[in-house]
């Protein structure tokens, strides 16, 4: 069998990821099936938010945890990876030295990428061939540093935005006023003339989310509203054990919730698709498609 072990590491504001998957040559057609993935509550975000730059303890956690995912990766035979990083080092400035400093110490080069970059990565796994033909669609991934979206209809890319709107990220009130209205105003202008509008929500938070609710992919607004509203009654430690929602999660699930809310109301949306997809899963298939495709991407996949 014809099997290809690829890797992808995902430096966001909140967590780094490492995916590993195999891609299996099916008759011909590729089939992605996640081996492993690992994800660290780095936070990285808290402190680019705050301060404008990442200290020298994130610093050094995040060389140490690039050398131990060069090693796994090792062990497990990757063949090929990359590793990109978002909003958190992008906004940084002292993101070169951050950069300089983890290929250093890990061997592991850190490519930063934009917006344009994630919104391709998330078009990249094709979940468009699982929707309506007559409905326009939005891809939201709620982060830590950033909220990123990207609006198709009938296949076809319409426009793509970043907003500084995250589950980490302190923004005074007039900043917040102003990034919501910036978001009202894209949105009307370029979703606006379509009368059905869903959302397609990407990301540990709506991912998270979709395994509380117990959705297997469909998030009505009104569920949303009432969990919100029953974690909102509970202490931290209850929606710890109840949920079982880690230490990490339990800090940013309640913002995640906020800004999708907001989001659906100004999208005129009703339901968020939650296909469970990511940058890291993005990326899996960027490598494919650049260095070993002769057809296609099969839209086959597992998720763990």
């Amino acid at each position: 069998m014809n099997v290809k072990r690829l890797g992808a590491i995902d430096v966001g504001s909140n967590s780094v990821r490492l995916l590993i998957t195999d891609v299996l040559d099916y008759h011909g057609r590729p089939v992605f099936k996640k081996d492993s993935l690992i994800r660290i509550p780095l936070k990285l975000g808290e402190d680019t938010f705050s301060n404008g730059y990442i200290s020298d303890v994130k610093k050094e956690k995040l060389a140490i945890l690039m050398q131990s995912f060069q090693g796994l990766m090792q062990v497990n035979d990757v063949a090929l990876w990359r590793a990109c990083a978002t909003s958190a080092i992008r906004e940084a400035s002292n993101a070169n030295e951050i950069l300089n400093y983890v290929a250093t110490r890990s061997g592991i080069d850190i490519e930063v990428i934009d917006c344009k970059d994630e919104a391709r990565f998330i078009l990249t796994n094709r979940v468009d061939e699982l929707l309506e033909e007559n409905r326009a669609y939005i891809y939201t991934d709620v982060g830590g540093g950033s909220t990123d979206m990207v609006i198709f209809h009938h296949d076809r890319e319409i426009a793509s935005e970043a907003f500084r709107l995250g589950t980490i990220r302190t923004l005074t009130q007039e900043e917040e006023r102003a990034e919501w209205l910036r978001m009202k105003e894209w949105l009307a202008e370029h979703s606006g003339v379509f009368p059905k509008v869903s959302l397609i929500g990407s990301g540990g938070n709506i991912n998270k989310l979709d395994s509380l609710l117990r959705r297997c992919g469909r998030i009505r607004r009104e569920e949303l509203v009432s969990f919100a509203s029953k974690l909102r009654k509970m202490t931290y430690e209850e929606r710890l054990i109840k949920y079982n929602i880690n230490l990490n999660r339990a800090d940013v699930i309640l913002p995640a919730i906020d800004i999708y809310l907001k989001i659906m109301k100004l999208a005129r949306a009703l339901v968020i698709e939650t296909p469970i997809i990511g940058v890291a899963d993005g990326i899996i298939k960027d490598l494919y498609l650049r260095n070993f495709a002769l057809q296609p991407t099969e839209s086959l996949s597992d998720h763990i």
